[in-house]
């Protein structure tokens, strides 16, 4: 009877070790973009698969990633200059874009259900686009921020079957 608990224990052992080693070879990383324009990246909010199609939990994202922050301290971006979008650590044929008006509390004001700017055309893994004036900019002078519009760029991309999204916050001005 010892022997066969002896012999239980270290097959047992034996399945765990197996079991770890296998765990550790396949590690997933979340993926990564970089967010760019003239030279300059800009920070990255990440919303991964999970949370990125509900506007209450884009606009939480927008509010955690505030704290501490000023609106104003955000980067000033012309409408018309290129921003360049890099994906990291994955690999992808299309982004989708999409630029919303936000309020200083975070909250998005535009319309949430817009069409997205689709990307298609990927460059040794850039992709690039110009960041454009909201057509009814004025009627969002309320929310502006010294008379710069706060723009959440929120870009989704699908990798793996999944939909994962990222976004930046930049201060729309005319040159």
């Amino acid at each position: 009877m010892k022997r066969f608990k002896n012999s239980f224990i270290m097959i047992s052992l034996l399945l765990i070790l197996l079991v770890l080693a296998s765990c550790q070879n396949s590690m997933i990383q979340e993926p990564a973009i970089k967010i760019s324009y003239d030279s300059n990246e800009l920070k990255v909010i990440h919303y991964f698969n999970r949370n990125n199609k509900e506007k209450e939990d884009i606009e939480e994202g927008i509010k955690d990633f505030m704290v501490g922050k000023r609106f104003i301290d955000l980067p000033m971006i012309d409408f018309g200059e290129k921003i360049e979008i890099e994906a990291l650590n994955f690999e992808t044929t299309e982004f989708e874009v999409y630029d919303y008006i936000v309020d200083e509390r975070g909250n998005i004001v535009s319309d949430y259900d817009i069409n997205p700017l689709i990307l298609t055309s990927v460059e040794d893994g850039n992709t690039e686009f110009m960041f454009e004036k909201i057509e009814d900019l004025e009627r969002y002078y309320d929310y502006m921020v010294e008379e710069k519009s706060i723009h959440c760029l929120l870009i989704r991309s699908k990798i793996n079957k999944s939909s994962y999204a990222f976004a930046t916050l930049v201060l729309g001005q005319s040159k």
